[in-house]
């Protein structure tokens, strides 16, 4: 897929699935525009500060390091991974640290798709070209923009927050190991995350939790783009097919397909 064409379908995932989140709650396009401004500062101080991706030359409408288009993305990834903890884990104890691994499970098939179809590229290699950081980077801003899921703080939380886990994974960790290209051996993590994740989903969908086509039809529309991106880039690499099954599972599992009939109008007779 031509990154103009690309860039033109987001324009289009983004409008749809933003009046799609809008006529369920009307204060989710605040959040957007304040996930949308931290997200820019985000990306392009990590850009610009640590050098460890860049994004390819053929982008149009850049601001700084960064495309446009990529923070106004980012946020409807962030707004859809929390009607997901919502939807499916009501009663969890700490929802920001599940938002936060929902994005990481997200955004490891949007960073190993377009990093094959050359939309941007990281400077190690790793999992299909993307080092573990690369995708838990987005966990650990979404994690800290959903500790004070209201106004401002989102922005200065989520900056915070990300940076601070970022040096710390990268000193901590991933300086020493788990550097170069991982092989087979990179589908471990996701394997796992896939396994608890849809264990998780059918124990939620017993109790009566899941995700109805409100919030899955959203997540659908955005998913499909990057279904059709990774079709016209690698249709036939059987290690990108197996990691979308793995990111899908879940999804599929958490999600009710059935739709309500409408209450029966007949009168009733005695």
């Amino acid at each position: 897929m031509p990154l103009p064409v690309f860039e033109c379908c987001c324009v289009v995932v983004i409008v749809a699935t933003l009046a799609a989140m809008a006529r369920a709650r009307r204060a989710v396009l605040g959040e957007y525009a304040v996930l949308a401004v931290a997200g820019w500062l985000g990306e392009q101080s990590c850009v610009a500060w640590y050098r460890f991706y860049a994004y390819a030359p053929g982008w149009h409408l850049r601001l700084g390091h960064v495309p446009v288009l990529v923070p106004l993305i980012w946020p409807l990834v962030i707004l859809s991974a929390r009607d997901v903890v919502r939807a499916c884990f009501p009663e969890a104890r700490w929802p920001a640290a599940l938002v936060g691994l929902v994005v990481v499970f997200d955004a490891s098939l949007v960073e190993v798709v377009a990093v094959r179809a050359g939309l941007w590229g990281w400077a190690e290699p790793g999992h299909l070209g993307v080092p573990i950081l690369g995708v838990l980077g987005w966990g650990y801003f979404a994690f800290g923009a959903s500790l004070r899921p209201r106004g401002l703080l989102q922005l200065v939380f989520g900056l915070l927050v990300a940076h601070a886990l970022i040096l710390a994974s990268w000193w901590g960790l991933f300086r020493w190991t788990l550097r170069g290209e991982l092989g087979w051996s990179g589908f471990a993590p996701w394997a796992l995350l896939s396994v608890v994740g849809a264990i998780a989903v059918v124990a939620a969908r017993r109790r009566g939790h899941g995700l109805g086509l409100d919030v899955a039809g959203p997540r659908v529309l955005a998913a499909g783009l990057f279904v059709a991106l990774l079709l016209t880039t690698a249709p036939r690499d059987p290690k990108l097919l197996l990691h979308t099954a793995l990111v899908a599972v879940p999804y599929l599992l958490a999600t009710s397909f059935r739709v309500r009939a409408a209450p029966s109008c007949t009168p009733r007779t005695s």
